[in-house]
């Protein structure tokens, strides 16, 4: 079987969830036996850049990698006139005319059996790759871009402001919808999102993991220490930060004024000097995250909005450590047996105390985390899904 991947920025190298969840996808599809050649096609833009070296490490001698340049930079004029036209600017700017001519030249010369869009800012290609191939069309949805927007409107103060978001959302809503209606076949990463999107279209849709591999690093517990790590050019974590400095780590400076809070990931250094506080330590990017998260006490990720799986607290649960969640952060896991997912902050606020003045708890929640990771996220059950539900209907 030979399959065209496109994605709408470089899996390699990982520098947020939605590159490593891409890239866990594409190493677990290289161990299928029926898949013989992938040809991966990635955007590269100004912010997510395609560099060759980056895949010089990778052992995959039946993938192939190109990095197709577009300009994705907002400009007034067109995102002013898709306001007045109703149209998703998000989605426009990833969709020009040359990749598209690539896209069908590679069609028309090579005898491939899939296509996989890897999220919606790729899946726009659809139409244009209906008019040259007449194989599968899938996409792989990593969670409900316009329920982001949606939520982002609703938690912003100031009312034009929010206005604005709002009409992005809704805009953003109908290409979503529409493109779930072009495809064969969607593969979201969240349970939550499948049954979305199973109640709202024809197409067949299967529930398929991001796998998270097993490793040997194990969480170092140190005391009086919290972390959060993100990617802070992606709006839900630069809000989740303000308002945990805003509204919970001042509360719990109070009882305990040793308490420190290390925030690391991309762009973290954008975070506003205001909110760079007593005890907030900022590291910037940081090359091996496990490494930050294990050395770095309780994992808390307070995001007020978002939708599907987040990478980086499978990441953190991964390695064991204790998570502190909200409703938010635990969108698609089904573990409110095993870890509270909180719905206000004076909830959240009361489980992180009792954790910080109790390790063995704070062990066994990592431990629990841990252990519904490797049974919930692991590759073999990937391979299982993509054998029994998706390559059969190929």
């Amino acid at each position: 079987m030979k399959v065209l991947v496109l994605s709408h920025k470089p899996p390699y190298p990982i520098v947020d969830g939605g590159c490593l969840a891409m890239s866990r996808f594409l190493l677990d599809l290289s161990e299928l036996n029926r898949v013989e050649k992938v040809d991966y096609f990635t955007l590269s833009t100004h912010k997510h850049g395609f560099n060759a070296s980056a895949y010089e490490h990778l052992s995959l001698p039946n993938i192939t990698f190109q990095g197709i340049s577009i300009d994705t930079k907002i400009k007034l004029i067109p995102a002013f006139y898709s306001l007045l036209t109703q149209k998703s600017y998000h989605t426009k700017r990833f969709f020009q005319s040359h990749v598209a001519e690539i896209l069908k030249e590679k069609l028309t010369s090579n005898s491939y059996d899939v296509v996989i869009f890897e999220s919606l800012y790729a899946a726009i290609y659809t139409p244009i790759i209906r008019t040259a191939f007449n194989g599968k069309i899938c996409y792989r949805s990593h969670n409900l871009e316009f329920r982001i927007w949606e939520d982002l409107a609703k938690n912003e103060k100031n009312p034009m402001k929010a206005w604005y978001i709002n009409q992005l959302a809704k805009s953003l809503e109908k290409e979503e919808r529409s493109i779930w209606n072009q495809v064969d076949v969607i593969l979201p990463i969240s349970q939550g999102d499948t049954a979305f999107i199973e109640q709202a279209t024809k197409t067949k849709v299967h529930y398929l993991p991001s796998s998270m591999p097993k490793n040997n690093k194990e969480m170092v517990w140190t005391e009086n220490r919290m972390c959060f790590l993100g990617a802070f050019d992606w709006e839900p974590n630069m809000e989740a930060i303000k308002w945990f400095i805003d509204e919970i780590f001042p509360i719990l400076l109070k009882d305990n004024p040793t308490l420190e809070f290390h925030i690391a990931g991309r762009k973290s250094t954008d975070i506003p000097t205001e909110y760079l506080r007593k005890n907030v330590i900022i590291h910037g990017f940081v090359e091996d995250p496990l490494e930050f998260i294990a050395k770095n006490g309780l994992f808390v990720a307070g995001l007020q909005s978002g939708s599907g799986i987040k990478m980086k607290i499978l990441e953190a649960m991964s390695i064991g450590a204790p998570c502190v969640l909200t409703t938010k952060a635990a969108e698609g896991l089904s573990i409110e047996s095993i870890i509270p997912v909180h719905k206000n902050k004076e909830s959240f606020i009361s489980d992180i105390q009792a954790l910080l003045k109790n390790k063995e708890n704070c062990i066994q929640r990592g431990k629990h985390g841990k252990q519904y990771i490797q049974t919930h996220f692991s590759s073999e059950l990937v391979y299982e899904i993509l054998e029994e539900q998706f390559l059969p209907s190929v």
